[in-house]
């Protein structure tokens, strides 16, 4: 039997040997004093039950013949799911459990393949060298990436010799190996393995033990739930959902559910799967559609009956659909866009006619089942828009608009009635402020929904003289037999992102931003009381309501609880548990602790926050600190995952501090203005001061370590903040805005934004404002290392607003990085170059707040590497 330094194998690894951790490498020095880095024999592995194996029938054919290696390399890289542990098992052969046992188990030598498994962590970026020494086939994944071994036949008889280089981030890493026996293996069935660091005190450890922190393929990989909709009488739900497979394949899938028990009643899975999915206002059938080319196709599927009917074939350019209430007719939207001038010219019409689709228009058309009859409903230059039929089907209200730049927000919104017999149609409100209606259950109001600006006002709740930030959602009741509006949530704090008036029980529903929660209120029309839905989420992203029962679903999330849905009962106000389709990915994954964290300010003022800790965080260490923010309209909420999960930092072994400063929505309406105008007069100081506050608050943070990092108006933010203040080690700008008056103008939402963020201020009248407060006419004040990273084809916030701070910076001759992701917008959707976007700013921040450049280095060499 063969061992090496600390590691022996007892008498049973004949069969396999397996892996542990030398708690204390010893070193030697060269006659260079370079370092010699002892491996770390790995001790203590998992080792899978036996899985037998045998040769199929015609194996030893000349033409499409198997061999044993063949069986071997058609084994999965990782059985089962989630990440092994001792009494663990997963699925074998016939349905047989196969057990993870600690190595010490009496194995056998018959014909079979087993798994060993080991985790590695790391407490930074490095390399590593994985050695396994043995006679015995054997392959292997590392993070589910194959691992590829360099071979070394052994002299006098010694064994084979395996190594592979692993480049490992800051993490638990799970490795995963398989080997096999058959009647011409020959020798001991057994392996020495170690692992090698690339350099001393490098922090490495092994072990058994799954509980890891999160990371970024866990949280974008987990299956994730895209929308659910719930049947008229509530009784099952519709759930489509989505995982990543192998890499960037993304598959997605329906499920419906029984909302009680939550029992599977049907599923569709594969390339056909229902998506977009409503239900038929009556009995259980819902409604999908499917595309091919240009061409949509809107099928039912009948649960009663088993039967799938074709409501709509082979529509063109089909834009979206809904059933009237009756169940006997859909509405549906044709889109329609005009012929490109064939000289290959285009003469611009509007500021957003240079959006690609500003020039489509739609018309609505309603299609009467089941004989397949149709009508058009409107025509014209404009498009229909939000439209919605009464609850008796006599009429339907829609919006149109209209370019307006003369007056904010430089477009108009006129809401129309029709007469669903004679199609006359009917102007009933002309009001830019008001953009979204539904029916009141009796049919003789609507609920609008609006910005505190609309019907000249009627929703402020504001001093007077002071600007509403027009991003912040108000609710109005309108009464068509009077034409008079009331403002319904005028006294509601939170705002208004989503709302509808329920037939089963009359109240009005709203879900809001809610300072750092997405909460559900509830209204009773007459009243003035709003009351908290219970929905099961801090962040609840959709709530669907059944048309015919107190009952809804909710999807949402929270800061340490990825997705899930629960059902509500609307008459008890309580929720149930009805899917967490993520639990097994998430099953080992240790969170650290997330609390509420209020920074006082100076005069008074309190600012909301809260803060991430990292799992096993000790009060006796210190740690560095990311603080993130985005400090325009909208605050940071608890939702999961995101563009910027926290958890990952805090799993990076960083403190985050998340400070929500003025201007954010969901604190009142005065607060929310605060945003208009502000550009950073405002929130750089509360995020500058917060911070100092923080760190005074939290002798575990170190003051000396801090970087801070926003997005689009958060990334405007940074750049504006470390103008003003050297407080940070580093920075990162992810899209940020770095001269206002170039982004106002270039932006394709520049101006648009501007009509809300820039209420009354043009660059030719505040000159103060448009070059004072950007960036890059302070580039002389940034002294802190900066990363800028922008999508090279964002057209929201263009890339030239990082090219020219990027300019400016190298000219000054300051510490700035800047990386263009290809191909992406505003939003980094891609999954490989999510992975690389996250890790771009996790490797600038290990530099820069952890003295530990080797990742950077890795992904971006210096640059006489490219010469």
């Amino acid at each position: 039997m063969r061992s090496t330094g600390k590691f022996l194998l007892h008498r049973f690894l004949v069969l396999f040997g397996l892996l542990a951790l030398l708690v204390s490498p010893t070193w030697a020095a060269d006659e260079d004093e370079t370092p010699v880095v002892d491996p770390i024999a790995v001790q203590t592995v998992l080792v899978s039950d036996l899985i037998p194996l045998a040769l199929p029938a015609f194996h030893d054919a000349d033409l499409a013949g198997v061999s044993w290696d063949d069986l071997l390399a058609g084994m999965p890289g990782i059985p089962g799911e989630g990440w092994p542990v001792a009494g663990g098992h997963f699925a074998g052969q016939n349905g047989a459990a196969i057990s993870w046992q600690a190595a010490g188990a009496q194995l056998d030598a018959n014909n079979g393949v087993r798994y060993l498994a080991f985790y590695i962590q790391s407490d930074r970026w490095q390399k590593v060298t994985l050695t396994a020494t043995g006679d015995h086939p054997l392959l292997g994944v590392i993070g589910g990436q194959a691992l590829s071994f360099n071979k070394t036949d052994g002299e006098d008889g010694a064994a084979a010799t395996r190594t592979a280089d692993l480049k490992l981030t800051i993490g638990k890493h799970l490795v995963v190996l398989r080997t096999m026996h058959h009647e011409e293996t020959e020798g001991d069935w057994a392996f020495d393995l170690s692992v090698t660091p690339g350099a001393p005190d490098t922090g490495l450890t092994m072990s058994t033990t799954p509980d890891h922190a999160v990371d970024i393929q866990t949280v974008l990989n987990a299956p994730r739930i895209g929308s659910v909709s719930i049947s008229p009488d509530g009784k099952l739900v519709a759930i489509s959902l989505s995982e990543y497979r192998n890499g960037s394949d993304r598959e997605r899938w329906l499920e419906v559910r029984d909302t009680k028990s939550g029992k599977l009643v049907r599923l569709w899975r594969g390339s056909h799967a229902p998506s977009g999915v409503d239900w038929h206002p009556k009995g259980h059938r819902v409604t999908w559609q499917t595309t091919s080319g240009e061409a949509a196709t809107i099928r039912t599927y009948d649960f009663a009956t088993g039967e799938t009917a074709v409501v709509l074939a082979d529509i063109e350019k089909l834009a979206g659909w809904r059933w009237a209430p009756d169940g006997e007719s859909m509405i549906y939207a044709i889109s329609r866009t005009p012929d490109a001038d064939p000289r290959k010219v285009k003469r611009v019409l509007h500021p957003a006619d240079r959006q690609p689709w500003w020039r489509g228009r739609s018309h609505l058309m309603q299609v009467f089942v089941p004989t397949g009859v149709t009508r058009r409903l409107t025509a014209g230059p404009v498009s229909a828009r939000g439209e919605g039929i009464s609850p008796d089907g006599s009429q339907m209200v829609f919006f149109t608009g209209s370019p307006d730049m003369a007056n904010r927000p430089y477009a108009t919104s006129e809401m129309w009635l029709m007469d669903m017999n004679t199609l006359a149609v009917e102007q009933v409100l002309t009001d830019p402020w008001v953009g979204g209606a539904s029916w009141s259950p009796d049919g003789k109001k609507l609920l609008l929904q609006g910005s505190p600006s609309a019907f000249d006002g009627l929703g402020r709740n504001l001093p007077d003289g002071m600007q509403a930030n027009d991003y912040g959602g108000q609710l109005y009741v309108y009464d068509l037999a009077s034409r008079t509006p009331e403002a319904v949530s005028i006294t509601l704090r939170p705002d208004v992102s989503w709302a509808a008036w329920s037939p089963a029980d009359g109240m009005i529903y709203a879900r809001t931003t809610d300072t750092q929660y997405n909460n559900v209120y509830r209204l009773k029309p007459g009243s003035d009381k709003w009351k908290q839905v219970s929905t099961g989420s801090d962040a609840t992203s959709q709530i669907v309501l059944a048309h015919d029962a107190r009952v809804a679903v909710t999807r949402g999330s929270g800061a340490t609880s990825p997705n899930t849905v629960y059902t509500v009962d609307l008459k008890k106000n309580k929720t149930k548990l009805l899917l967490d389709p993520g639990s097994a990915w998430y099953r080992d994954v240790v969170f650290g602790k997330v609390e509420n964290w209020v920074a006082p300010l100076d005069k008074g003022m309190q600012m909301d926050g809260f803060v991430y800790y990292p799992p096993g965080f000790d009060p006796e260490r210190t740690y560095p600190v990311i603080v993130y923010y985005y400090g325009g309209t909208s605050p940071i909420t608890r939702d999961f995952g995101g563009r910027y999960p926290k958890n990952i930092w805090a799993g990076q072994d960083y403190i985050v501090y998340v400070p929500n400063p003025s201007g954010a929505t969901g604190y009142g309406q005065e607060f929310a203005a605060r945003h208009v105008n502000d550009w950073g007069i405002l929130t750089g100081p509360e995020v500058i001061e917060g911070t100092r506050k923080f760190l005074a608050a939290h002798p575990f943070a170190d003051a000396s370590k801090v970087g801070c990092m926003g997005a689009s108006y958060g990334g405007f933010l940074t750049e504006y903040i470390i103008t003003q203040t050297d407080l940070f080690a580093a920075a990162v700008s992810h899209a940020g805005v770095s001269d206002i008056s170039s982004y106002w103008g270039e932006g394709l939402w520049g101006y648009a934004y501007g009509a809300r963020a820039l209420a009354g201020s043009f660059p030719w009248a505040d000159r103060e404002l448009y070059i004072g407060q950007s960036p890059i006419f302070n580039a002389d004040k940034i002294t802190t290392p900066l990363l800028l990273v922008h999508g090279d084809s964002d057209v929201n916030v263009p890339k030239g607003e990082s090219d020219q701070l990027f300019t400016a910076l190298k000219m000054l001759g300051q510490e700035v990085e800047y990386v263009q992701i290809v191909g992406q917008d505003h939003h980094i959707v891609d999954h490989e170059q999510r992975i690389v976007w996250n890790d771009t700013i996790m490797a600038f921040f290990a530099k820069f707040l952890k003295d530990r450049p080797d990742w950077w280095d890795e992904m971006y060499p210096a640059a006489e590497d490219y010469r």
